[in-house]
């Protein structure tokens, strides 16, 4: 009889309800076995119910609202057996492409990290199975989406084994569909190999990706809308960095539209986001400024009140306060060194913050602040008077680090005396050296309020503003 009247045994319907429940079951090694056996009976069945069986498998992606990570990554999973097997039709491809496109970016926070690698992994894996499935002509529309959404995977993703995934997939689409933009020029670069290494993706791989138009705009994308806004911290520092090595691709993307959207995520009530956000704020100014770019008066205005604006906010409170503390240093460094229109008003506010950071008792903090420091006083203080920069800086300064009863302040302030400009050292240098040999070497009679850090950091300073000055004064 016709293919519609062939007798298809009721139990057989049994078997692939307890396959599509397997397929998303809480153990991986189930969800591979569920998604095999549909494969396998799929290719026994009739095309209609074949085709019954595939709106199943999608409709599992939508589980949850589509937060069940074991149904998504089952459903991957199976519809890359289907689509290696020829049964995925290619009027089925408009519902399953865009649900591959969004698993390829599937990352759902769980306390303090996420779940998400294995539904990316098996959203490659689908990509892969597309690639050796299809004539490139049915393939032809979702040739840009899936390009791009490989790239993006290939290039960020926190996990190495999504990189390669991703890297991979691509591969396989450039030597057999042959339509991926620019598909061997990348090869070249982004290989199975060179993917490996994380940093080496974000700051070597993705600039060169990003000089192709077809890539770039997603490229900038993902990491203003998910990277700078990650769980992990590493993740945001790196993707910060990159975005500052990808402004002088097109400059005119950051100040029209990337910048504003950092500025207003760098006051989120989330801890990850406003962090991420605000040290890209400072590596986009750095960016644009290396591209010789000026930021129109109102954005500069902004980008200059954002560590008031954070400090107004209180976020340096609570749960994450020391993040936020450096990186309001990194913006303040930025700032200074970004020509923007600082005027005296905003350098004074400046050195509160940064005196603020420098009394921290955390390392990091120091650091950064001395390194806020450095970049305000060679470019900034030659705004301000002599007077000013005696009273609030030299004086202030080489107080704290001989008399201050605050070990922590003495540590900082001794770092800062070290970084400040060769001008103003020149002028003060017998009271500068003075402060820190002074503090290098008198230890206190009571053992308890001895502070090796405080000696380690004068000697630390001392040798800075040696090589500052230089031996010759």
């Amino acid at each position: 009889g016709e293919e519609g009247d062939e007798m298809v045994p009721l139990e057989v319907e049994d078997v692939i309800d307890t396959l599509l429940g397997a397929a998303r079951d809480k153990d991986t090694v189930v969800r591979w076995s569920g998604a095999k056996g549909i494969g396998r009976m799929t290719g026994r069945l009739p095309r209609h119910l074949g085709d019954e069986v595939v709106g199943a498998v999608l409709s599992m992606f939508l589980t949850d609202g589509g937060s069940d990570d074991g149904a998504c990554h089952g459903a991957c999973l199976a519809l890359a057996e289907l689509a290696r097997r020829g049964l995925l039709l290619p009027p089925r491809l408009p519902q399953a492409v865009p649900h591959v496109l969004s698993c390829l970016r599937y990352d759902v926070r769980r306390g303090s990290a996420s779940v998400g690698a294995h539904v990316r992994d098996a959203a490659c894996y689908v990509c892969w199975a597309l690639a050796r499935a299809y004539a490139p002509e049915v393939m032809a529309p979702y040739v840009q989406d899936l390009a791009r959404g490989l790239i993006v995977c290939a290039a960020y993703d926190r996990e190495v084994n999504c990189r390669r995934a991703a890297s991979a997939a691509f591969q396989e689409h450039v030597g057999r569909q042959g339509a991926f933009p620019h598909g061997i020029d990348i090869l070249t670069r982004a290989d199975y190999f060179t993917v490996g290494h994380r940093g080496n993706s974000y700051t070597q791989i993705s600039p060169y990706i990003a000089q192709f138009e077809a890539y770039r705009g997603a490229l900038v994308e993902h990491l203003v809308e998910r990277q700078v806004r990650h769980w992990d911290k590493q993740i945001r520092v790196l993707s910060a960095q990159t975005l500052r090595l990808l402004v002088g691709k097109e400059p005119g993307l950051f100040t029209e539209g990337v910048l504003q959207r950092l500025l207003d995520a760098a006051l989120s009530p989330d801890l990850a986001t406003r962090h991420g956000s605000a040290l890209g704020v400072s590596e986009v100014v750095m960016g644009l400024k290396e591209c010789g770019v000026a930021l129109e008066e109102g954005l500069a205005a902004r980008v200059v009140g954002l560590v008031p604006a954070i400090e107004k906010a209180r976020l340096y409170r609570g749960k994450g306060g020391e993040v936020m503390r450096a990186s309001a240093c990194r913006v303040v460094e930025c700032v200074a060194r970004g020509g923007l229109g600082v005027i005296n008003k905003d350098v004074a506010r400046m050195m509160e913050t940064i005196d603020d950071n420098l009394k921290h008792p955390t390392p990091e903090i120091q650091q950064a602040a001395v390194s806020a420091l450095r970049g305000l006083a060679a470019e900034r203080f030659e705004l301000m008077s002599d007077k000013w920069q005696k009273a609030k800086v030299v004086d202030k300064y080489v107080s704290t680090v001989r008399s201050e009863p605050n070990p922590a302040a003495r540590r900082g302030f001794a770092l800062g005396l070290g970084g400040l400009q060769r001008s103003l050292l020149c002028m003060h240098l017998q009271d500068v050296i003075d402060a820190l040999v002074h503090s290098a070497t008198v230890v206190e009679e009571a053992a308890d309020q001895r502070d090796p850090e405080s000696r380690r950091n004068a000697v630390l300073g001392l040798v800075e503003a040696v090589e500052t000055v230089g031996l010759g004064g």
